[in-house]
């Protein structure tokens, strides 16, 4: 066969062109800060087990046009903003790394936002909820170009836990100092408020690992909250429900996504039945749709039942779907778009997750992306669950 000069220039070009993919030895690299040790890493070493199996589960499939995924810099930040930024950094001077997670939290990833926007390489946030992360200008102007979501967003989860709270009339919120707190805070008590205007409702800030709310809790018993919501991390969930305890309150008991975790279990004992929390329904709903499933029972073939999954090998625990499951949709949602791009170049996996439609997540069942709209998590994806001790362990049933 003859092969002309044209081809043979298309061909040298194409060789020239480092995105485009070829079958060679050279792995497609992936990397990500996330707290890996520390107080808070059940998130972090969460998502980065997530990761793994999505990239396992990648390699066994033969790779990407003959091409094995890495996990080429995977970084400790213990959910400390600056060590994100330094830990970025150090990702972003390798030049062979073609996609990102974010942090595992809305600190370390509202710190490193506009650093990863400046690089152009596509970022997908697995966990953190503050919007600004991805609508830095507000949910009315665009979206940062190469930061997606797929995160349980504060605006959403308001939408949930004001439903259920709003029936309520005089309601107390504790919050953490922090972005995520704050935010989180603002938005469901305004939507209280929106759905009933006569609701009473009581706001207390703490600060991360404080040993001791008893003075925000005292406030909030003196105003007579009937129910009260909890917007922070699991360990220090589990301190202000002992907190409770000693002070004989009994209000509805209500947490974010991020409180109720594998921390606030084991720390609240016995305390932790009774507690209602959002989080993705995926894992909740009788019979989970095909990828929920399949991740699940990836996840106890690797590691087992352990405190992500929970004891309960037919019913997992919610913290699955919303620490572990979301790493492993987030390395696959940008292994999909190299697949669709044909490319490893930051332009092309960018246009290609700008396409992604009804993608089916393990968290999200249908994931979509537009130029507009780079938030997947919609308020039907997520559901209410309520805690209960049963045969000597804490199950997590769906509610509503």
């Amino acid at each position: 066969m003859k092969i002309s000069r044209r081809d043979l220039a298309l061909g040298a070009a194409m060789l020239a062109m480092p995105g485009v993919l070829r079958a060679q030895s050279a792995p497609i690299k992936l990397g990500f800060t996330a707290a890996l040790t520390g107080p808070f890493n059940e998130f972090g070493e969460g998502i980065n087990r997530g990761a793994q199996i999505a990239v396992e589960e990648c390699n066994k499939a033969g790779g990407i046009s003959g091409r094995m995924v890495e996990l080429a810099e995977v970084l400790d930040d213990q959910l400390v903003p600056d060590r994100a930024v330094q830990n970025l950094r150090r990702i972003l001077d390798n030049r062979e790394i073609v996609g990102l997670m974010c942090p595992s939290g809305s600190g370390p990833t509202l710190a490193i936002a506009d650093m990863i926007q400046a690089d152009g390489r596509p970022i997908i946030n697995p966990q953190a909820q503050t919007p600004s992360i991805v609508y830095p200008n507000g949910s009315d102007k665009p979206p940062r170009p190469n930061l997606f979501s797929i995160s349980i967003g504060n605006v959403v989860e308001s939408e949930k836990l004001a439903a259920a709270l709003s029936e309520f009339s005089r309601i107390g919120v504790l919050h953490e100092s922090t972005g995520y707190g704050v935010t989180g805070a603002d938005l469901v008590r305004k939507e209280i408020q929106r759905r009933n205007p006569r609701a009473r409702v009581t706001v207390e800030s703490y600060n991360q690992r404080a040993q001791d709310m008893t003075a925000q809790l005292v406030r909030v018993q003196r105003a007579n909250a009937e129910a009260m919501l909890v917007i922070g991390l699991g360990a220090d969930f589990a301190v202000i429900r002992r907190n409770m305890s000693r002070l004989n309150m009994n209000p509805a008991l209500y947490g974010s996504t991020g409180a109720v975790t594998v921390p606030y279990i084991e720390g609240a004992g016995d305390l932790a039945a009774g507690t209602r929390a959002v989080n993705h329904a995926a894992f909740g709903r009788r019979p989970m749709h095909a990828a929920a499933q399949k991740f699940a029972d990836l996840y106890r073939a690797k590691f087992g039942t352990d405190r992500w999954y929970g004891t309960d090998a037919a019913n997992p625990l919610i913290s699955l779907a919303g620490t572990v499951a979301s790493g492993y949709d987030c390395i696959n949602l940008l292994l999909d778009a190299i697949r669709r791009a044909g490319s490893t170049s930051a332009p092309d996996m960018v246009k290609a997750l700008d396409q992604t439609t009804d993608y089916e997540g393990a968290t999200i069942r249908r994931i979509s992306f537009t130029p507009q709209n780079h938030v997947a998590l919609k308020l039907e994806d997520l559901g209410m669950y309520e805690m209960q001790r049963r045969d000597g362990r804490v199950v997590l049933e769906l509610r509503d």
